[in-house]
């Protein structure tokens, strides 16, 4: 007796191992709603808090532990976003922000107040008291997006109307906790980053505080232009749970590290 029931914990952790070990892959298009045609968009690798997104043009990124890595096909490089590339990077913000601070003091007065203005508008360079916000919006209206049922929400930056989202709560989603984990590991990515620059802590912040809010995953998103929903939409087409290679995550045999360019370098 003793046996079979050790036979049958054994059966259960191995099964309940390969559950777990089970990653998600998404793919998304985008749909031009005049013309009613779509075009691939990105696709998404997810497990274990590590994550691979490949763009429309091939571009991948990577995100594993607390590092990000933009890789590079057409010369088979990369570039490691980890601590120390994060303060070198807060640090050429800085310097770039300070040059422009010199330049913008040699400016006629009226020239100066409308790029100011113009700075204020724009994420990260609007200076350390800038305040930028962003705001989710329970719209109460809800639709459905490939069958499934999402909640809509507005999301403001600024006060202004900037996305619309279909969101679906993760506890309806297959493979959730990869995409809880993963969306964590990224936080962490700029954590460094943002210490060294309180702009970006702010606005960085204020992003993922919204995202904790919807609480989900965007089956469709959708821009703001002007105050009007935008001519295009993000669309989630495949939502699949599967085992994902480790390999995924890994930088190809080959591949070589290299710097990143200082912000404004050709």
């Amino acid at each position: 007796m003793n046996r079979i029931a050790t036979i049958c914990t054994a059966l259960a952790a191995t099964l309940a191992t390969s559950v777990a070990s089970a990653g998600v892959y998404v793919e998304l298009v985008t749909h031009d709603v005049p013309n009613n045609t779509t075009s691939p968009s990105q696709k998404m690798y997810v497990q274990g808090g590590n994550g691979r997104f490949v763009d429309e043009e091939g571009r991948a990124s990577i995100i594993k532990g607390d590092t990000m890595y933009i890789v590079d096909d057409s010369d088979h490089t990369y570039i490691a976003f980890d601590k120390a590339t994060m303060q070198q990077l807060a640090a050429q913000i800085s310097s770039a922000m300070d040059q422009m601070k010199e330049q913008l003091a040699k400016l006629p007065p009226d020239q100066r107040a409308q790029v100011e203005q113009m700075m204020g508008k724009t994420p990260g360079m609007g200076g350390p008291d800038q305040k930028w916000t962003v705001e989710a919006v329970d719209t109460g209206k809800s639709d459905k997006v490939d069958g499934r049922a999402c909640k809509v929400w507005d999301i403001k930056r600024n006060g202004e109307l900037d996305d619309q989202l279909c969101v679906v709560p993760y506890s309806q989603l297959p493979g959730k906790e990869n995409f809880q984990a993963v969306f964590a590991n990224f936080a962490k990515v700029f954590e460094e980053m943002a210490k060294s620059v309180p702009t970006l802590a702010g606005m960085m912040s204020n992003e993922f505080d919204a995202q904790a809010k919807v609480n989900g995953f965007p089956m469709r998103s959708r821009g703001y232009e002007d105050g009007k929903l935008g001519d295009e939409e993000q669309l989630v087409k495949v939502w699949r749970e599967e085992a994902i290679p480790a390999s995924m995550f890994e930088i190809p045999a080959g591949y070589k590290p290299k710097k990143m360019a200082a912000p404004g370098a050709q």
